[in-house]
């Protein structure tokens, strides 16, 4: 039996196996699903082969890797570094020239800015250079403007002559230095040259001259000829050619300034004026204005000075100045001599003031000279004059010293009184530098008692002078200014006489300032605003008669001008929209005057919503008031009215119009001067025109609520108790227009409520279904599992590009890992092959170091037998 297994064995080992390599089932790995599904293919990784992958990825880390490794300190390789070798884009042409361009910049040395060329060029194997070096140079230069040379010079010197020459002297000149030569090439040079402009200006001397005749001869054959034939007339491409050829063309335009540069100028300019102003306002004439001083030499005979008649005889002399100008002493000292009556006047003349009080003015001369010197003048310096004495003839010579007396011109009493008026316009002008006030009394002084152009210019003029961009300190000062003409806004409100225009004018002034500061003004206008509504609270609650000011009106007009009314929540706009509401709520109406600022109110909150359409009831319920005022009442019935409106009472009938007469009224819209004027008076207001003038103004704030709240649901319960009360209008003692407006009115209103209405109806909402435990089937999975939550598509895309790079990230760490423990184990492997080297050959040393001790042990042995 051992026999027979043992040759089933040799027969088996002996059997050849198919080529076929058989997988180590130890090397496969299988990933276990959890849960079988019928149907699903098997991903390829949920069976992997580890050990075939990781043996494929040390063979590519051989071929790549590791001959990088061992080939990194070795140099063995050829490169083609010719120029172009590897470059595509050149043809075989480019690459030739310019690989000989680098050959040429070898041998030059590599100098790139050697502009001479080293070759040498030859010509029937002998060199140019040495056949250019001409020993007997002769050049002509007889013809210059050509560049040419004589042929005689040609045929003698380049051809030697040896044909042409037939004068034995020619010989002689042979002999001639070279500089001789020259000479006298130079010499017939010049020469020529001289006659060749001789003959141009003759020529063109006879050019003039002929076409001098020409134009005579011109002139009479002109006349001589017949009539030209009729030219046929230009065309309009002809006539637009020529007016292209005369267009002004266009130049480039100075660029714009900036607000900064334009600031700057303007103060400048402000200053400049104001300088001006004040040189008037010192007597200085605008001819008057010193100019820059005449030089006069040392020799000349005009120096300024004249002797008079009467002066002769006494022996001064005066000075004349044709630019004088008074100093501010002498012009206060006049004012006084003129209010209390000075000597001149007295006489009646300046010249017999002159006279008999020269002293006098010759010390107020000094006085006036000696202030000039303290300026810094030199000119008026006083010297004394040396005259020798004629009666003594001894050689005794007595010096007397005179003191000569400058005086200026006198003036005249038209110049002294063009110098009044001049100075008084001044003092009157209005400066054009002011300061900026620093709390409400400065600011009132600046403009008490000015006019209101002038006081709106002081404004203009603060603000060019102190503008934000020219100081540092200019901003703060311009937002203090802005507060302190919001509050005179309201004082020239409350005066007794208010002046719109002024007040119109200024709200300009206050928008500007505004637009550089905003959250001051609206820090402003919220506290004034938050005053005016308590104290109005506070009277409400005392019982104290409640009466609207102007102030309060044009301050939420202001607040509409400055800053937007169609923000849903704004700081200084809600709150006055919420103060008009109480306002139009809670002020009681006794008098055709509550009427009419409740109707600007009204208005104000039209201006207000007009934009965001929001609802106001109290502007409805007031309007409604006011034709409840109006209209005829049933007796023994007492209407519903809301607000400030009592249905009872003596104000029931404040409007209520029964005069037939006042069909024919006219009236225009309602103005504030109507009503806050001092000149209204109570007979006034409570007259037929001006309650028409209201009811009038009422129904076109109805129009225009009416359609402004035309898309509101509740459109007909809100305007059905007006319609109630425009039916009962006593129309017939109305005029035509106020009628028509009614009637329209009326139609627009019922016209609403016949509109069809919808009902109400809960929101359509999707009804969310029930919770089913049954699996959500989806037909198209990826058989990846979603993530819970969503997001928009930027954001998933961002998450999985996160996810991408964050999963190659783990991927290249982890190569770099098997890399560095390939190169690793390489050298580790080098290692031990060098200690195995190195011990194998230590332990040969070691051999042959054994086998001489043994021999040498042997002879040692044999030499001691």
């Amino acid at each position: 039996m051992a026999k027979k297994k043992r040759f089933i064995a040799d027969k088996v080992r002996s059997k050849k196996t198919d080529g076929q390599k058989k997988t180590n089932p130890f090397e496969v790995k299988v990933n276990r699903q959890k849960h079988q599904v019928l149907g699903r293919k098997v991903a390829k990784h949920d069976r992997g082969l580890p050990g075939v992958s990781r043996s494929k990825a040390n063979k590519r880390r051989k071929e790549t890797l590791l001959q990088e490794y061992e080939q990194r300190f070795k140099a063995n390789k050829l490169v083609d570094r010719r120029f172009g070798e590897n470059d595509t884009s050149l043809s075989v042409e480019d690459k030739m020239l310019k690989r000989y361009a680098i050959e040429r910049e070898k041998h030059t040395g590599g100098n790139k800015f050697n502009l001479n060329d080293d070759e040498e060029l030859t010509h029937y194997g002998q060199s140019l250079s040495e056949i250019e070096k001409f020993d007997d140079p002769e050049i002509s230069d007889e013809d210059e403007d050509s560049g040419k040379i004589g042929g005689d010079v040609v045929a003698r010197e380049h051809f030697g002559g040896f044909m042409t020459r037939k004068d034995p002297s020619e010989a002689e000149d042979d002999q001639r230095s070279w500089k001789e030569k020259m000479e006298t090439v130079i010499a017939k040079s010049k020469k020529e040259k001289f006659d060749r402009q001789f003959e141009r200006e003759k020529t063109a001397e006879l050019t003039e001259e002929l076409d001098e005749q020409w134009k005579d001869v011109a002139q009479l054959l002109r006349g001589m000829t017949g009539k030209r034939e009729n030219k046929p007339a230009n065309d309009d491409y002809d006539i637009a050619v020529r007016e292209l050829k005369f267009e002004i063309k266009g130049k480039a335009t100075d660029r714009l300034k900036t607000v900064e540069e334009l600031a700057k100028e303007e103060k400048e300019r402000l200053e400049n004026l104001e300088a001006d102003r004040v040189r008037r306002m010192k007597g200085v004439l605008p001819h008057s204005v010193p100019s820059q001083p005449q030089h006069y030499s040392a020799d000349s005979l005009d120096d300024g000075f004249v002797l008079d008649a009467d002066d002769r005889n006494r022996g001064k002399v005066r000075f004349l100045e044709e630019e004088e100008e008074d100093s501010e002493d002498e012009e206060e000292e006049r004012e006084e001599e003129e209010k209390e009556g000075s000597d001149e006047e007295e006489n009646g003349g300046e010249d017999s003031d002159r006279g008999d009080n020269d002293d006098d003015d010759v010390d107020e001369a000094d006085k006036d000279n000696s202030d000039e010197h303290s300026e810094g003048d030199s000119e008026d310096s006083y010297a004394d004059i040396h005259s020798d004495s004629e009666g003594e003839k001894d050689n005794e010579q007595s010096v007397s010293k005179t003191k000569s007396i400058l005086k200026k011109k006198p003036e005249t009493k038209a110049e002294k009184q063009k110098k009044k008026e001049v100075r008084q316009a001044a003092a009157n002008e209005l400066p054009y530098t002011f300061e900026a006030p620093d709390n409400y009394d400065a600011l009132l002084d600046m403009l008490h008692g000015r006019s209101d152009t002038d006081q709106l210019t002081i404004i203009d003029r603060i603000r060019k002078c102190h503008h934000a961009s020219l100081a540092d300190g200019n901003k703060v000062k311009m937002e203090n200014l802005l507060q302190l003409l919001i509050h005179y806004f309201g004082s020239l409100a409350l005066q007794e006489v208010p002046s719109l225009s002024l007040l119109d004018k200024l709200t300009g002034q206050i928008y500007d300032l505004t637009q550089s500061a905003p959250n001051v003004a609206a820090e402003t206008l919220q506290e004034i605003i938050k005053n005016q509504q308590a104290d109005f609270t506070q009277m409400r609650e005392i019982r104290r008669p409640v009466v609207l000011g102007l102030d309060t009106l044009l301050y939420l007009k202001l607040v509409s001008v400055l800053f937007p009314t169609s923000d849903f929540n704004h700081p200084v706009t809600v709150p006055a929209l919420i103060f008009m509401g109480q306002l139009l709520g809670q002020t009681p109406v006794n008098t055709e005057r509550d009427v009419a600022c409740g109707l600007f109110l009204c208005d104000l909150c039209l201006e207000y919503v007009s934009e965001s359409k929001r609802f106001i009831p109290e502007v409805i319920s007031f309007l409604h008031g006011v034709l409840f005022l109006s209209a005829n009442k049933q007796p023994n019935k007492i209407e519903r009215v809301s607000g400030p409106f009592k249905p009872v009472g003596k104000s029931i009938n404040l409007l209520h119009i029964s005069d037939k007469k006042s069909r024919s009224c006219s009236f225009e819209g309602m103005k504030l001067s109507q009503v806050f004027g001092v000149a209204v008076e109570r007979g006034d207001l409570s007259s037929s025109q001006f309650k028409l003038c209201l009811i009038h103004c009422c129904v076109s704030l109805l129009q225009e609520f009416s359609r402004l709240y035309s898309d509101l649901p509740a459109h007909t319960d809100i305007f059905s108790p007006v319609l109630y009360m425009c039916d009962r209008l006593p129309t017939s003692h109305y005029p035509t227009h106020l009628k028509d407006s009614v009637s329209g009115l009326q139609e627009y209103l019922k016209g609403e409520s016949q509109k069809a209405r919808k009902s109400l109806v809960f929101n359509r909402v999707k009804p969310k279904p029930l919770k089913m435990f049954e699996p959500l089937i989806e037909e198209t999975w990826d058989g990846q599992k979603k993530k819970s939550g969503g997001g928009s598509k930027a954001y998933n895309e961002k998450q999985r590009l996160l996810h991408k790079v964050k999963k190659e990230m783990k991927g290249a760490m982890r190569e770099i890992r098997k890399d560095s423990q390939f190169l690793a184990r390489h050298q580790q492997q080098e290692t031990m092959e060098r200690d195995s080297d190195r011990k194998r050959k230590v332990k040969v040393l070691y051999g042959h170091l054994a086998n001489q001790e043994g021999d040498y042990n042997k002879l040692k042995k044999k030499k001691k037998k």
